[in-house]
């Protein structure tokens, strides 16, 4: 799948690139020009666009486990990017992201790692309400999968999100939208992170598709007022590649997981059913997602899993969260009065319940439920630049075995450009 990608991928891009070059000489007269755009220039010459873009996030943690000898303080770079995002012409359009992991180990299979790998990496032929995308990107996943790290209003996703496997991966996805609308179907294999090795065995395969819809979606410099649907959907099958598990941690980035399915039960596909509503009123706003997945082992056993969770956000400075109608998703926030123009910048709390149930995949040890709270205080000074304080209290039930308990109390700083 990667190879007929990647060689889609080469053939649009020299389309591509026959177009700029001819977008060039048709613009070669004119004068490049340079403006602000989300915390960094952008070279603006006729149709073409092109801007370096990265994030970094860096986090200080405390754990404090009931039986687990974790308890500890630490820090590590959670996500450092760097890439360009771009437009060849007003249609053709680009966004590449290198992850720089500076504490793995070239690959470490501690922390799943790469030292270095992509996150998003495609090209996109945009029309008027609809655009194609191929390459590595997520289009079609749940709502928190498609809303920026930078944006969401915990330090990690939820446990849905982490545990079943959503993220990026090589494919290609079409889109159409509207105001406050938008469908997404695509066809994926595995990611462009994974090894290149056992190159006569087929890769991991799936189809995915999402819709969202927003009833209720007011907009005014008095204040929002928002309403949001969506349903999700995937189907996936392992090929030759490694089964499906299902792990999660404790509300944080690194570390044990303490319920998760075993490798020798794991499953070779799977089919997800996502469904996600949030809403927003001034400075008040809500958000939920509900997934259920079934699943088959190569021998035939059937498993189920499902979970949840349910934040609530308090801007007490007042911003709303900004939400994209054409993309079924929520974006950064701005301060309305930045410090250092006579303000204090944006500070908001928030509240989050999240559940996930792993006692029916295997036989294991491991298996069990999940249940967490966590509490954060988030600060925008000024644009592009973010504080978060996150505490999280998780008990964790094993289905047989021993119960866990833990606390974990973070502080992320981060920025971007």
């Amino acid at each position: 799948m990667k190879n007929v990608l990647s060689k889609a991928a080469l053939a649009a891009l020299a389309a591509a690139g026959g177009m700029a070059a001819t977008a060039s000489v048709a613009h070669a007269q004119s004068t490049p020009t340079i403006q602000p755009m989300s915390g960094a220039p952008e070279i603006r010459d006729g149709q073409q666009r092109f801007k370096v873009r990265g994030r970094f996030q860096y986090d200080v943690y405390s754990s404090d486990w009931d039986v687990l000898d974790e308890d500890a303080q630490r820090s590590y770079v959670r996500r450092a990017f760097i890439g360009a995002q771009g437009r060849l012409t007003d249609n053709w359009r680009y966004k590449v992201d290198f992850v720089l992991n500076p504490g793995a180990s070239v690959d470490d299979a501690a922390t799943g790692d790469n030292a270095i790998a992509v996150d998003d990496a495609y090209l996109e032929y945009a029309g008027d309400f609809y655009s194609l995308v191929i390459g590595e990107n997520n289009m079609t996943s749940p709502l928190e999968d498609r809303t920026s790290s930078l944006d969401i209003p915990f330090i990690e996703r939820s446990s849905i999100i982490n545990a079943y496997g959503y993220g990026r991966a090589a494919g290609v996805a079409f889109l159409m939208t509207g105001a406050n609308w938008m469908g997404a179907v695509g066809v994926y294999g595995d990611s462009l992170n994974n090894s290149d090795s056992n190159l006569a065995q087929d890769e991991q395969a799936s189809i995915s598709g999402r819709f969202t819809w927003a009833p209720i979606f007011e907009s005014s410099p008095e204040g929002v007022t928002l309403l949001h649907l969506g349903v999700s959907a995937r189907q996936r099958y392992n090929g030759d590649d490694g089964l499906f598990r299902y792990r999660t941690r404790p509300l944080n980035g690194r570390g044990t997981r303490w319920i998760e399915s075993s490798s020798a039960n794991a499953l070779q596909s799977d089919t997800s059913y996502g469904f996600e509503v949030a809403g927003q009123w001034n400075a008040f706003g809500f958000t939920a997602e509900y997934i259920t997945i079934g699943g088959e082992t190569p021998a035939g056993v059937e498993i189920d899993s499902d979970g949840y969770y349910v934040d609530f956000n308090w801007s007490l400075t007042g911003e709303p969260r900004s939400y994209r109608g054409n993309q079924g998703s929520f974006g950064p926030v701005a301060p309305a009065r930045p410090m250092g123009s006579g303000g204090i910048g944006h500070w908001d709390v928030s509240a989050r319940y999240d559940f996930i149930d792993l006692s029916d995949v295997d036989a294991g040890g491991s298996r069990g439920e999940q249940a967490a709270y966590a509490l954060g205080l988030n600060w925008v000074p000024v644009d592009h630049v973010r504080f978060m304080l996150n505490y999280a209290q998780t008990d964790m039930d094993r289905t047989v075995g021993t119960d866990e308990e833990a606390t974990v109390i973070t502080l992320r700083s981060q920025f971007d450009f």
